[in-house]
């Protein structure tokens, strides 16, 4: 019995010592497993998700201008209508990797759309009328750069063209195949007499919102990115873009900051994240809203709020994106600067969130918060996204230029083109993966408290067992000694 006991409080003052480990070590547990699995290296968990992440939802809306001719001769206010949403996937896969020896790793990345017709209202072939992005970008030209001087020449040339405010094609052609422009061609053979006035890059033999992206692995740009293998706390964090650490705009607007989108660091803070986004050529920050439970995931909400896109009055964050000549209500990004000066305005669907002066330059306008609104969820503890839609308008800047017949009675508005949601989720074969990274530390923490409990229990009956027998032994001794005594004093009576 005795060499029971003492067996059994040997192992309870090794479980003892075992839970107190885990509990004073759960962190440093779940910290060891996240390097080890997490961090992003060739035969890590992660890796493969990385380089293939689960295909995303695609959902691209466009807006049918309703009324191009009054908006053309009479300068009426242009009326649109959604159409759609014409659904894809979106499939991302990173190729020509370089793992670097800062820790960081170099790719490029291929995306490619697939239609979904039974997901989709409406087919590619439907044709809708929007505003020329062409043609709106030689109008902010002959607003900003092409001289005065040149204008009549323009003008005679863009009746010569037959050049049109509004065009009428394919939603396919739209979005990605591309259409024919003459102003296109025009330019093309005349390279060598506009070069000046007109960027690189504007010279395309068609245009489309994703002309040429899609099965592409150079349109997205070269990515540097952390790995998370020096230091986690630089998880996923992109380092430059198109071998610059710095793009387009002066000062911070201009730095290339923020995680990639696929990956966090660990221990997310309630307080915001940054994104770097090569669609928008800026990083774009995400403010902490509310904690929520996506597929029963603990998560922070972060969302694009109000700020993200406020002029530099509302956020002074904001100025450099914009000159300090050009004032712009809150609620529009202009990304001409990297659209080969295109007068491209971004702004969260149907205007939301934007400054209501933008919906006074267009008809149609009907911004829901729940429809409309960005966010991205992720688990805190690894953070690994669990939930995100992406939503962003482009709208294109049409304005007057009063010697120029095509423009000369366009009223000034920002008129909406299309509108897209990027939307993931948890798979479900990752839930139960994910709700156990989420909560790691306190099932460690739980293990240790649990196993310390029992050895704390274990030791208490011992203890109590122990004392017990003391007790009997303490009991059973006086009455022995008396009868000793007893004994005795007879024996020396008869002695005697």
């Amino acid at each position: 019995m005795v060499g029971c006991n003492k067996i059994s409080g040997i192992g309870a003052l090794v479980a003892l010592a075992l839970g107190l480990t885990l509990v004073s070590t759960s962190s440093q547990i779940f910290n060891w497993i996240y390097k080890s699995q997490l961090v992003l290296r060739e035969n890590s968990s992660s890796f493969p998700m990385w380089q293939d992440i689960p295909p995303l939802t695609a959902r691209m809306y466009l807006f049918n201008v309703l009324n191009p001719d009054e908006v053309t001769l009479m300068g009426a206010v242009p009326s649109v209508q959604e159409v759609g949403p014409f659904v894809f996937l979106e499939h991302h896969h990173k190729t020509k990797l370089v793992w670097n020896e800062n820790n960081t790793i170099t790719y490029r990345q291929i995306r490619t759309w697939e239609f979904v017709p039974e997901l989709s209202d409406g087919s590619l072939q439907d044709k809708v009328t929007i505003v020329n992005p062409v043609a709106a970008s030689i109008g902010e030209m002959l607003r900003t750069t092409i001289p005065t001087w040149l204008h009549l020449g323009v003008n005679l040339f863009l009746k010569a063209e037959k050049e049109k405010v509004f065009v009428t094609h394919t939603v396919g052609d739209i979005i990605f195949n591309g259409f024919k422009d003459p102003l296109l061609d025009a330019m093309n053979d005349l390279k060598v007499l506009i070069k000046d006035f007109v960027p690189d890059g504007a010279f395309m033999d068609k245009f489309a919102f994703f002309y040429a992206r899609n099965g592409s692995d150079y349109v997205d740009g070269v990515f540097n990115m952390y790995t998370g293998a020096g230091n986690v706390s630089d998880m996923g964090r992109v380092h430059s873009w198109n071998y610059s650490t710095h793009k387009y705009f002066p000062g911070r607007c201009g730095t290339v900051r923020g995680g990639a989108g696929e990956f966090y660091p660990p221990h997310l803070p309630q307080t915001h994240i940054d994104m770097f986004s090569n669609d928008l050529c800026r990083s774009l920050r995400f403010n902490y809203n509310t904690t929520v439970y996506p597929s029963g995931v603990h998560s922070y909400e972060y969302v694009g709020d109000a700020s993200m896109f406020a002029n530099g009055t509302e956020n002074p964050d904001n100025r450099c994106f914009n000159p300090p000549s050009v004032y712009l209500p809150s609620g529009v990004y202009n990304t001409s600067v990297c659209r080969f000066g295109a007068p491209v305005f971004i702004s969260q669907p149907h205007f939301n969130l934007a400054d209501p002066y933008y919906a006074s330059l267009v008809k149609g306008m009907q911004p829901d918060p729940s429809k409309h609104r960005t966010f991205m969820r992720l688990e805190p503890e690894s953070g690994v996204p669990t939930d995100v839609k992406a939503r962003f308008q482009m709208n294109v800047l049409i304005d007057k230029v009063d010697d120029v017949d095509m423009f000369k009675k366009l009223p000034r508005s920002f008129v909406p083109v299309m509108w897209f949601e990027n939307s993931a989720g948890v798979p479900k074969d990752m839930v139960f993966k994910m709700k156990l990274i989420s909560n790691l530390t306190d099932i460690v923490g739980g293990i240790g408290w649990g196993i310390f409990g029992v050895a704390v229990g274990v030791l208490m009956i011992i203890a109590i067992s122990f004392i017990a027998r003391r007790r009997r032994r303490e009991d059973m001794g006086p009455i022995l000694s008396e009868s000793l005594v007893e004994d005795s004093d007879t024996e020396n009576v008869f002695r005697d």
